[in-house]
């Protein structure tokens, strides 16, 4: 099992992807094919029509329409070529992510079509426009960060600049998690209780194997009829195991969209749902809890959302096992509770993939505001969203359980 451990991707940083940047050697041209049938270019080359069609480009992304120095638009280009604009700053607070899953479906459409060339461009060609093309390999090429880098930096230099790195390494980590839901790992569940292993493991597939395991090893911990009912001898509800609440979670056929209602009135949902104030529009959320706030996480804030009739609160949690988030559980149940309590107010908690973070604030919330254990509150939540909480967090939800249902409480379930 030693093997399947050290195989555990090694999380990259902003600095390892400069370095990888810093280890190209090619100088700047104007435009470079960097993969079959996409150029990267500055907007020098943008504007020369002629050599644009010469090289035979039928679809052009400006990567810094409406910016200054560039004067692209589709009129500019008439019916030679498609035209497609994103109006990105090269700065240190400005998302371009809400940018990447636009980009790469027009790049993906662009390279179906016969004969389909595509110019992603910027001022330089360098930090906005790579970005972008970066995106469309890890979304529609499935390529790692890192290998998308060495691939580019083959056929150019650029330079994306660290906020760019940073929205990237998120969208590679949140692909990362994704692709561990299809993982298919030969394991016992003892092996993998023992080894803590099990939150790589596909959850429909360990459901499985844990009912199988059961009937086979009856010496084994508790199972999934035991947390349909945890309850000891003399009727009192007991907090079960951190894998046992896994396991449960597990067993429940959720969602994984941008944002699901888990609760009546409340959503949880990752980034992208969060700076769509046009899906918040829809579904007439009234109130924002970021359980990712700050600069290095979904930095949205108060300001993000000023057009728009929604009252923000953040939390600056990082979703780490050594993080403690419990010190936030009860000022984050008190704002749901708050925005629950007005007539049409909805609430949308969300961090960077709604896995983590936010799932394990409603899980609190639940339990603080509705009455529930955790095992009910996991059953609620589960039944309409994917959720996987931490270790760290699961464990302090089961300190907030224990506390809550434990002490002198019967703390039947309900049913």
């Amino acid at each position: 099992m030693s093997t399947l451990r050290d195989k555990r991707k090694e999380y990259l940083t902003v600095k390892d992807l400069q370095k990888v940047l810093d280890s190209c050697k090619l100088q700047l041209n104007q435009i470079d094919e960097v993969w079959p049938n996409i150029f990267i270019g500055n907007v020098a080359a943008a504007q020369n029509k002629a050599a644009l069609l010469k090289l035979g480009i039928t679809h052009v992304l400006n990567a810094a329409h409406s910016k200054r120095g560039s004067k692209g638009n589709q009129s500019f280009y008439g019916n030679d070529i498609v035209y497609f604009g994103i109006p990105a700053d090269d700065s240190t607070h400005f998302d371009l992510d809400v940018y990447f899953k636009p980009a790469a479906d027009f790049i993906h459409k662009a390279l179906k079509t016969p004969g389909g060339k595509v110019l992603v461009h910027c001022i330089m060609g360098m930090s906005r426009s790579s970005t972008l093309v970066l995106a469309y390999l890890m979304i529609y090429h499935d390529l790692s960060l890192k290998k998308a880098l060495q691939k580019v930096i083959q056929k150019r230099a650029i330079y994306p600049n660290k906020n760019f790195l940073a929205l990237l390494l998120d969208l590679d980590l949140q692909r990362t998690r994704k692709k561990k839901s299809y993982y298919h790992v030969t394991l016992t569940v003892p092996e993998a209780l023992d080894q803590g292993l099990l939150d790589v493991l596909v959850p429909w597939v360990c459901a499985l194997q844990i009912v199988k395991a059961e009937v086979e090893h009856p010496d084994m911990p508790r199972g999934l009829s035991w947390l349909m009912s945890p309850e000891g001898a003399d009727g009192t509800y007991e907090t079960p195991s951190a894998a046992e609440l896994q396991r449960l979670m597990w067993t429940k056929k959720g969602t994984s969209n941008h944002l699901d209602e888990v609760y009546p009135r409340i959503y949880i949902g990752d980034m992208y749902a969060a700076k769509n104030k046009r899906t918040l529009q829809a579904h007439r959320i009234t109130h924002m809890l970021n359980a990712a706030d700050g600069k290095f996480n979904v930095n949205t804030g108060p300001s993000f959302y000023r057009n728009t009739k929604i009252t923000y609160h953040g939390v600056e949690a990082f979703d780490m096992p050594s993080f403690n988030l419990s010190p936030f559980f009860y000022p984050a149940a008190n704002f749901i509770k708050n925005a629950l309590s007005l007539p049409t107010g909805k609430v949308f908690v969300h961090c960077a993939m709604g896995l983590s973070r936010s799932s394990t604030l409603v899980l609190a919330y639940l339990m603080i505001h509705e009455n529930m254990t955790l095992v009910n509150a996991i059953k609620a939540v589960s039944t309409n969203r994917n959720i996987l909480p931490n270790q760290g967090f699961m464990e302090q939800l089961r300190k907030l359980d224990i506390e809550l249902h434990c002490h002198g409480s019967s703390g039947k379930l309900a049913r």
